[in-house]
């Protein structure tokens, strides 16, 4: 009987180990994310970007380079096939177009809920604007998914770190249809000039839009 009582309460220590070990492991792991977002003040890197064409057949491919300092500027460039400049100076959306000489212009405000770039442009806490899955490790790197709580364009966003970088964003419109950015010769939090972000629309191309003043 003795005996029996001793591996009674051994498996009961057991158990309670396994169910204390349980409770100590985090429902929810975005501490990579988290930490990546406070620690984010500038960013610069090239890409590669892909993303299925108008028939889903095959992919489009684009290269370009990025500049990004919080809050609200951000340079992204694309420079082959086909050049084209985005540009947010935290009060306008610049879209520049040379094959056409034309250049685009809006109040950042009017477009952010749909700016996939919103949740990295601002100091606002992620929680605000997407619901987010708990991490999931691939090859070493941190995966999240990003839902928007507000209507959008597009689906979700997945997003890539590894250590305290951004490595990829992927932009879900459906399942068949995800635009793929990868980034290289990423520099985080390099200095940055902030009238690097100051855009002028080249003479003689036709302006289409109001900009909005800054009011000092």
């Amino acid at each position: 009987m003795k005996k029996q009582l001793l591996t009674w309460i051994g498996l009961l220590v057991l158990v309670m180990a396994s169910w204390q070990a349980q409770a100590e492991v985090p429902k929810s792991k975005i501490e990579t994310l988290h930490h990546f977002l406070e620690n984010l003040h500038t960013f610069k890197a090239n890409f590669v970007q892909t993303q299925p064409d108008e028939e889903l057949f095959q992919l489009n491919k684009s290269t370009g380079y990025v500049v990004l300092s919080r809050p609200g500027k951000l340079i992204w460039v694309y420079k082959k096939p086909d050049r084209q400049e985005i540009i947010t100076d935290s009060l306008n959306l610049w879209v520049y177009e040379p094959d056409i000489d034309q250049v685009t212009v809006r109040p950042l405000t009017s477009v952010q809920t749909d700016f996939p770039l919103r949740w990295l442009l601002y100091n606002d806490r992620i929680e605000s604007n997407f619901n987010i899955q708990p991490e999931s490790i691939r090859g070493g790197v941190s995966w999240y998914n990003l839902t928007p709580k507000d209507s959008t364009f597009f689906q979700s966003l997945e997003v890539a770190i590894k250590g305290d970088q951004l490595q990829q964003i992927w932009m879900y419109q459906s399942m068949d249809n995800v635009t793929k950015v990868k980034f290289t010769d990423i520099q985080q939090n390099p200095t940055i000039a902030s009238n690097q972000f100051d855009f002028k629309p080249p003479e003689g191309v036709d302006v289409v839009g109001q900009q909005v003043q800054n009011v000092k």
